[in-house]
């Protein structure tokens, strides 16, 4: 399959809302990050920012700093704003390429800004992964007075595999019910992200595989599209 990033999800979204561009992250995300966690096991990590690699037990893999959240000034910086840090510019790659690719999205140009329920260092860093085009997640690495965020490269395909359609409406209906986003943007990400193609109506997705059909309906609440109905058949 390939390499396909939450920019080019063919649907309407505005570019330049942070919300818009986690919806579409978050469902893809958040199942790579699962399988990602279950093939590094809980063997505790070791990361070398000056060197660009993080080790999992004894598995290594590159990596580059997506930016930290400080727990003392509940903020975030982005790698790319790690000025004073003295580690190399590339170390901060993902973070700067993130600035490039995500430019028209403030959250990716202020160097530091307030953490909150939407910005925190989680959603900063599945959006950031989700614009890259290569096989990443990211992984979260705890300090006194906060936690660096980087994102992990060069990760086996395995993690990335498609998702069969009715898992995939599975865990759609699981994000549902533990995130706060834009319904119509999750489904179309995830769609997109595991390679399916789909229609989009206004108030409508249907995505077809293997002789099941997908349809989801939605409903517009609040200025974000709200599920209706899902029917898989």
């Amino acid at each position: 399959m390939e390499k396909r990033t939450i920019i080019t999800t063919p649907v309407d979204f505005d570019k330049s809302d942070f919300l818009s561009l986690l919806s579409l992250s978050a469902g893809a995300a958040i199942a790579r990050q699962n399988a990602f966690g279950a093939v590094i096991g809980s063997d505790g990590w070791n990361v070398n920012p000056m060197h660009g690699m993080i080790k999992f037990g004894e598995r290594e893999f590159p990596c580059g700093i997506i930016g930290t959240e400080s727990e003392i000034g509940g903020t975030w910086l982005w790698g790319w704003a790690h000025t004073e840090s003295g580690l190399p510019e590339n170390a901060s790659a993902p973070s700067r390429r993130a600035k490039r690719t995500l430019g028209y999205c403030a959250e990716f140009t202020t160097a530091k800004f307030e953490l909150d329920e939407l910005h925190n260092g989680h959603n900063l860093s599945m959006v950031t992964v989700c614009a890259a085009e290569k096989n990443a997640c990211y992984y979260r690495c705890p300090y006194d007075g906060g936690a660096l965020f980087v994102q992990v490269n060069e990760l086996p395909d395995e993690i990335f595999a498609p998702m069969l359609l009715d898992v995939l409406v599975k865990q759609f209906m699981e994000v549902l019910g533990a995130f706060y986003c834009d319904h119509k943007l999750l489904a179309a990400g995830m769609l997109y992200m595991n390679g399916y193609n789909f229609n989009v109506e206004p108030n409508r997705i249907t995505a077809e595989k293997n002789g099941l059909l997908l349809n989801i309906a939605f409903e517009q609440a609040g200025g974000l599209y709200r599920t209706t109905n899902i029917s898989l058949g």
